[in-house]
């Protein structure tokens, strides 16, 4: 399979340690994405829409306040909750080499497209940046300090020590919560604010080996790793995820042909061409996706019309007004009436 298949894509893993970590998973709208069902998640070559991952951290961030419920989950995810990448990180001679290849295969576990790392060294540290897409800020601030936690818990299962953070940076400003933090992560040498998202370790802390480590298996583990990638099978196909992702640009706020062709890793011009490879357009997608979301707002919700309106990108109500009666022949209030009475706000 060619790398750019699994863009925008992640492992079942991944996406299965996290819908465990809901109260419910059967909430928030879940059970409506064809790619979070428990023949997908446990399929470990699925590799499951970055969007409907992303819905997942929607719902994982309403339930611990401050987005402190990355590093919360990871206290609870043994080695090998995220399957081949938990041993990457564990196999190598020292930390070092074992972090330095975990980062270069962070497609076995991760979406390429979004999720950018850097390893960096100098100064008496080695230091893993991370960043990652455009997405809602309480949600791009939760898979920020879910990536640098998740560097930081392996690298102490790794070496069986209880590493603290040489300097770890944050670009989000300081949660109320900043004191459970800094006891996460073993340290209050925590900047925020910072212009990069990052976590340090000090030179002797990668550099000793690492007591589990066995020659030769780090290797034979990073073939292995581009196997599974070449085996991998995105679950939706290409306009499906497409989709995913334009809804999910509807829900932030984004909608607009250079934002998504961004979360797609592709060019404007490109996301074009697949469209009509595909015998669509923009306009009728977005045309599609809005329709949708106005009818599923309209069945679940009992937002006022006017935020209904703001929330698919109408200017206002009787704009609103006119697309359902044009898509349903009838209006907004007949819609609801017509609705199962079991409602979220």
């Amino acid at each position: 399979m060619h790398p750019s298949a699994i863009n925008g894509t992640v492992s079942a893993h991944l996406t299965r340690s996290l819908v465990a970590a809901l109260a419910d998973p059967r909430a928030g709208g879940l059970s409506r994405l064809p790619d979070l069902g428990a023949e997908v998640l446990g399929d470990d070559r699925a590799r499951v829409s970055t969007a409907s991952l992303l819905t997942v951290w929607e719902n994982l961030v309403l339930t611990e306040p401050h987005t402190l419920i990355g590093p919360l989950i990871l206290e609870e995810a043994p080695i090998g909750a995220f399957g081949l990448w938990d041993y990457l990180i564990t196999s190598g001679p020292t930390l070092r080499e074992s972090l330095a290849q975990a980062v270069d295969l962070i497609a076995v576990v991760g979406d390429p497209a979004a999720e950018k790392l850097v390893v960096e060294e100098g100064g008496g540290r080695f230091t893993v940046r991370h960043a990652t897409g455009s997405w809602g800020p309480d949600v791009v601030e939760a898979v920020d300090l879910f990536a640098l936690s998740l560097f930081l818990t392996r690298a102490r299962s790794a070496t069986g020590l209880d590493i603290v953070p040489s300097r770890v940076t944050v670009t989000h400003r300081a949660p109320r919560r900043s004191r459970q933090l800094a006891r996460l992560f073993g340290t209050d040498r925590i900047h925020f604010g910072a212009p990069y998202n990052s976590i340090s370790f000090t030179e002797d802390d990668v550099r000793v080996p690492l007591p589990r480590a066995q020659p030769g298996v780090d290797r034979i583990l990073a073939q292995h790793a581009e196997l599974v990638l070449a085996a991998s099978r995105p679950v939706l196909g290409w306009l499906d995820r497409f989709r995913a992702v334009l809804t999910a640009a509807f829900r932030d706020g984004t909608v607009g042909l250079e934002e998504v062709a961004c979360r797609l890793a592709v060019s404007p011009r490109t996301l074009q061409r697949r469209l009509s490879e595909h015998d669509t357009t923009w306009r009728e997608q977005t045309e599609r996706v809005r329709h949708e979301l106005t009818l599923d707002l309209l069945h679940s919700t009992d937002l006022p019309l006017r935020a209904v309106a703001g929330r698919v990108g109408y200017s206002d109500v009787r704009v609103l007004r006119r697309a359902v009666r044009r898509w349903s022949g009838t209006t907004p209030g007949e819609l609801r009436k017509a609705a199962p009475a079991d409602r979220t706000g």
